[in-house]
C-alpha cells in the first residue's frame, strides 16, 4: 500500500472542543487505577531493582505523577531507570496486566541490556523521536521482549517530563484506529510500526498542535492531540 500523504490530513473539527479544557485537567490529572500490590510483589519476586513501584495506599497513577518521576530520574541509576519503567507499565496497563509478568521476566533475563536500552531511549526522547524509538525498537524488533510500540512509546512520551514542546507521543492501536477511520491515514496499520512511521506520526501531531495552538491562542502539546485521538 502506498504511504498516505499526511500533508493533507486535518484533525476533525469535532475533536477541537476537548482542547478548550485546561491542559492540567486533561493531561496532568489524567489518572488510571493501578494494581499496586501486584506490581510491588512481582518486582520483589523477580529480584529486580525499582521497588516498591507504588507507595502503600496509592491506588492510581496520573500522567502528572509520571512527569514528576521523569523530572527526578537519574539516568545513571539502574534503580531509577527500572522504577520509571515499572510505573509507566503500571499506568499503561491499569488493571489488565496482560503481558506485564512477561515484560518483568524479560528484563530479569538481561538487566544490563534492558537498562542500557531504556537509558538511550530516555536520553534521546527529548530531542529525536527517531533515535528514541530505535533505542527500544531496533530494526523493527523489541529491544525488551513484549515491550512493543504501544508501551515503548509511553516510555518515550513520559521521558519528556510534561514539557509542552516534547516531540514524542504515545502511539497504540486505539490511536491508530482513530487516525485511520476518522482522519484518513489509510496506510498506518494497527501495530508493529517501523521507525519511519513513528516519526511521521510525531510530525503529524506536532503540526496539528501548532495549528490548534494558533487557533486557540495558546501553546498546545502533542499529548493533548493524542489523548483526543485515544478517546474519539
Amino acid at each position: 500500500m502506498a504511504l498516505t500523504d499526511l500533508s493533507h490530513l486535518r484533525m476533525p473539527r469535532a475533536y477541537r472542543e476537548a482542547l478548550r479544557l485546561p491542559r492540567s485537567e486533561r493531561i496532568d490529572g489524567h489518572a488510571v487505577p493501578v494494581a499496586t500490590a501486584w506490581w510491588n510483589a512481582e518486582v520483589v519476586a523477580a529480584r529486580l531493582p525499582g521497588g516498591p513501584v507504588i507507595g502503600p495506599g496509592v491506588s492510581q497513577l496520573s500522567r502528572g505523577d509520571l512527569f514528576a518521576d521523569a523530572d527526578s530520574l537519574d539516568p545513571g541509576s539502574d534503580e531509577d531507570v527500572l522504577r520509571f519503567l515499572w510505573r509507566v507499565l503500571a499506568w499503561g496497563s491499569g488493571k489488565k496486566l496482560r503481558l506485564d509478568r512477561r515484560r518483568i521476566h524479560a528484563v530479569a533475563g538481561d538487566v544490563p541490556g534492558a537498562v542500557a536500552a531504556l537509558r538511550r531511549a530516555v536520553e534521546a526522547a527529548r530531542e529525536s523521536p527517531e533515535r528514541a524509538y530505535e533505542a527500544l525498537r531496533p530494526g523493527n524488533r523489541n529491544a525488551i521482549a513484549h515491550l512493543g510500540p504501544a508501551f515503548s512509546t509511553k516510555v518515550l512520551y513520559f521521558a519528556g517530563r510534561g514539557a509542552l514542546g516534547h516531540p514524542c507521543a504515545i502511539l497504540d492501536s486505539q490511536v491508530a484506529a482513530t487516525l485511520k477511520n476518522a482522519c484518513g491515514w489509510d496506510s498506518l496499520g494497527r501495530g508493529g510500526w517501523p521507525t519511519g512511521t513513528y516519526v511521521r506520526y510525531c510530525e503529524l501531531l506536532q503540526r496539528w498542535a501548532r495549528e490548534e495552538g494558533d487557533r486557540l491562542g495558546r501553546p498546545v502539546g502533542v499529548d493533548e492531540i493524542e489523548r483526543r485521538l485515544f478517546r474519539p
